[in-house]
Order: C-alpha cells, then structure tokens, then sequence
C-alpha cells in the first residue's frame, strides 16, 4: 500500500507580464481611472491625504495609501482642502 500522506504538494505560480492576459473585471479594478475614483471617495469620507502608488506588480499596479507619499513612484496624491 502507497502512503500519499506524505508526498510534496507542488503549487505552480504563473507571473503575468502581459495586462492584455487578465480578465476585463481584473484589467478594470487595476485601471489607474478606478484608483483616482477609489481615493477620491476616501477623500470625500475625510481622509486628509490620499496617494496613489505605482508599484511594478502586474496584478495591483496601483496602491492607494491613506497619507502623503514622497517618491518617484507617486502618480497622484490627493489633500483634502
């Protein structure tokens, strides 16, 4: 009798360099127009001051941070006037 409790589990990873291979939904909650429109309602909500950072990783290009970033990685920052 072959005991399967103690073989390896192999998990493969696929990296996505391509944008065009996600789906629409993903390419959408990715998409730099839903990160303004996220960081301005969390404006509007009374965060002071909103950034959006480019972060190299296909899956979430985009991150929003509730404070005010310095960096070459900024693409918008929001205050609250």
């Amino acid at each position: 009798m072959i005991d399967n409790h103690h073989q390896p589990r192999i998990t493969v990873m696929i990296a996505f360099h391509d944008p065009s291979a996600l789906s629409p939904k993903r390419r959408v909650l990715c998409s730099s127009l839903n990160a303004q429109r996220i960081a301005a309602r969390m404006v509007d909500d009374g965060t002071d001051c909103v950034s959006i950072v480019r972060t190299g990783n296909p899956l979430q290009p985009l991150r929003i941070v509730a404070e005010c970033v310095d960096g070459a990685d900024v693409e918008l920052e929001m205050r609250l006037a």
